[in-house]
């Protein structure tokens, strides 16, 4: 057991190091950060349609209220709010393509990495790979909004039941945990130019989906010591999203390099 927990140990430093991983996290990262903006704005813009401008003002700009200076919030409220009321329609058509495309481009930009750590060779074309890489954005992005819409969906119930309070949340996040599985399947499934066995990619999935999870825990206790009150907090914010972005698209690569290797480790004992 020792054996094998050392070898897979230095299989994934050997991945990483042979395969450049860390520098393809960083490409990872920027292309997602250029969809991180429309992607909100869409979302901001779909509470305007159903009329749920309310999750703005009650839950989510008191939250930003505290954590960021007086003049980044009132920029961020007045554009949140021409999002929600005035220019809808921009972002649920153009503004929804920007952050379909960005999303795509982080999917491309995964191709390279993950072909090289299950050693596929690519053969499509760029037209296939530029239509694959947005049906799979169109996808995850369905699953992401899903899972922020159930998160967000705990904050407007309220059972006067305790039972059925930690039931609600169990449930809620037991349903957040699925869809980001289902973004991670559906990553794994169409990225690489080699399919993989479904068994594999349940596995993998739930690699990444967990070393996903912790990474953001653990980077989520960073920043909660760090102050946006000035300005120089709310720059900051900026570097530490990008930073959250390579240290979740590291963990996303790390899941996979671990799912590559256990099954090698597999075959061998086999």
């Amino acid at each position: 057991m020792k054996r094998d927990l050392r070898r897979l140990a230095g299989g994934v430093a050997k991945q990483f190091a042979e395969y450049d991983l860390l520098t393809y996290s960083s490409a990872i990262a920027f292309q997602v950060l250029y969809a991180v903006v429309p992607f909100v704005m869409v979302g901001l813009a779909a509470l305007g349609v159903v009329g749920r401008q309310s999750l703005w003002a009650k839950h989510i700009a008191p939250t930003l209220r505290n954590r960021l200076s007086s003049q980044a919030f009132t920029i961020a409220d007045r554009t949140a709010q021409h999002a929600m009321n005035h220019d809808r329609l921009a972002w649920l058509t153009i503004g929804l393509g920007v952050a379909l495309y960005g999303i795509g481009a982080s999917l491309r930009s995964m191709m390279t990495p993950l072909n090289r750590i299950y050693s596929a060779r690519e053969t499509r074309s760029w037209l296939r790979r530029l239509l694959v890489s947005l049906g799979g954005g169109a996808i995850v992005m369905v699953c992401v909004f899903a899972a922020i819409v159930v998160v967000l969906a705990g904050r407007l119930v309220h059972p006067h039941n305790l039972g059925l309070d930690v039931i609600g949340f169990l449930v809620r996040w037991l349903v957040v945990l699925a869809l980001l599985l289902l973004a991670n399947v559906t990553l794994l499934w169409i990225v690489p130019a080699k399919k993989r066995p479904v068994r594999w990619i349940s596995i993998g999935s739930g690699l990444a989906t967990v070393c996903w999870i912790g990474g953001t825990l653990g980077f989520g206790a960073y920043i909660s010591t760090v102050s946006y009150s000035s300005f120089y907090g709310a720059f900051a914010g900026i570097v530490l999203l990008l930073i959250y972005l390579h240290v979740s698209a590291i963990a996303f690569l790390l899941g996979v390099a671990v799912d590559a290797e256990l099954r090698k480790v597999s075959r061998s004992r086999g």
